[in-house]
C-alpha cells in the first residue's frame, strides 16, 4: 500500500514553538462573507426555533439541536491545516458547540483546567507537563468580537504555581468565581473570523462581565488519528449519530462525523470519559 506524503505545515517554526510554550495561537481563517453566513444562518435558526435564551451553549452537530447553516465550519481546510500542523494527520472533529450571548448578559466562569468532568482520583499531574503528549486541540472561532477567553501562558506545561494554588485550593478542577484576579492571565481579544487554538489544560476561563455587545462563537475540538487518544477523545455524544441523521447532513459534515465514529470504534478506552463528559454537560452547564 502506497503511503501518502504529509503535506507541508501551513504553520512557522516560530508559530509551533508559541503554541508548545505559550499554549494558544491565532490566525484569521474565515473572511467577510463567510462571517455574515454563519450569523445569518445563527439568527435564521434562533428564529425558526422560537429561541428565547439570552445565553446558551448550543451542541450544534447533535439531532434535535443541529444548525445545518454552520455545520460545515469542521469541514474548513483552513481550520483543518492549522490542526493537522499543531496535532498531525487524519484530524477528526470531536466536539461542536455554539456560545451565544446577547449584550447585557452577566458572562463569567471560574478560572480552570478542563478536567472538570473527571474524578479528582483520576487527574494525572504527568498531564501539565512539558512531556506529555496533548493529543487534542480547542478552537474559539467569534463570529462577532469576542474578548471572553482568558488564559495563562505556558500553565499546560507546568503545575499550578502559588498564586494559582492560593485560589484553587486543593483541586486542580476550577477556582471560585470570586477568586481575586491571576497576575499572568491574558486576555485573548479575537475578530470576527479569527480562530484561537488552545492547550485546554492551561489555566483559562472565559470571562466577558456584562457583555457590552453579542457574542457569537463556535467552539471546536479536534483530535488525530496519528496518535492515542487523550481524556477529551469522545465529547461528541456519538450515540445520537443514526444512518438516518447521518444522511441527513451535508456530505462533508457527513464524513467528518463518520470518521469520527470510526476512529471513537477503535479507541472504547475513552467510553467512560464520555460518559462523564455527558454527566458533566448535565449537571453543571444548561445547554440547548
Amino acid at each position: 500500500m502506497t503511503q501518502s506524503t504529509p503535506r507541508p505545515s501551513v504553520l512557522s517554526d516560530a508559530e509551533l514553538t508559541f503554541f508548545r510554550e505559550q499554549g494558544y495561537l491565532v490566525r484569521k481563517l474565515l473572511d467577510d462573507a463567510t462571517v455574515a453566513r454563519y450569523v445569518a444562518a445563527v439568527d435564521d435558526s434562533r428564529r425558526e426555533r422560537g429561541e428565547t435564551q439570552r445565553m446558551s451553549n448550543l451542541q450544534f452537530l447533535q439531532p434535535g439541536k443541529a444548525i445545518p447553516g454552520i455545520q460545515d465550519i469542521v469541514c474548513n481546510e483552513g481550520v483543518l491545516d492549522v490542526c493537522r500542523g499543531l496535532l498531525g494527520e487524519r484530524i477528526i472533529v470531536d466536539g461542536a458547540s455554539l456560545f451565544y450571548g446577547d449584550a447585557g448578559v452577566d458572562y463569567r466562569q471560574g478560572w480552570h483546567r478542563d478536567v472538570l468532568q473527571v474524578p479528582d482520583d483520576q487527574v494525572d499531574q504527568n498531564w501539565f507537563s512539558p512531556d506529555y503528549h496533548y493529543n487534542y486541540v480547542q478552537m474559539n472561532m467569534p463570529l462577532t468580537t469576542d474578548g471572553c477567553l482568558w488564559i495563562v501562558p505556558g500553565s499546560h506545561r507546568r503545575q499550578l504555581n502559588a498564586e494559582e494554588r492560593a485560589i484553587f485550593g486543593n483541586t486542580e478542577k476550577m477556582a471560585p468565581i470570586d477568586a481575586p484576579e491571576l497576575g499572568d492571565g491574558k486576555q485573548i481579544v479575537v475578530q470576527p473570523g479569527e480562530a484561537v487554538f488552545y492547550n485546554n489544560y492551561a489555566v483559562h476561563r472565559g470571562y466577558g462581565g456584562v457583555l457590552q455587545d453579542r457574542r457569537i462563537t463556535i467552539h471546536l475540538g479536534f483530535h488525530s488519528a496519528e496518535h492515542a487518544p487523550t481524556l477529551h477523545f469522545g465529547v461528541l455524544d456519538h450515540t445520537e449519530y443514526s444512518l438516518e441523521y447521518l444522511e441527513s447532513l451535508a456530505p462533508c459534515v457527513r464524513e467528518a462525523l463518520r470518521a469520527h465514529l470510526v476512529e471513537r470504534a477503535k479507541h472504547p478506552e475513552v467510553n467512560v470519559f464520555h460518559a462523564y463528559h455527558q454527566q458533566f454537560l448535565k449537571k453543571e452547564f444548561k445547554t440547548t
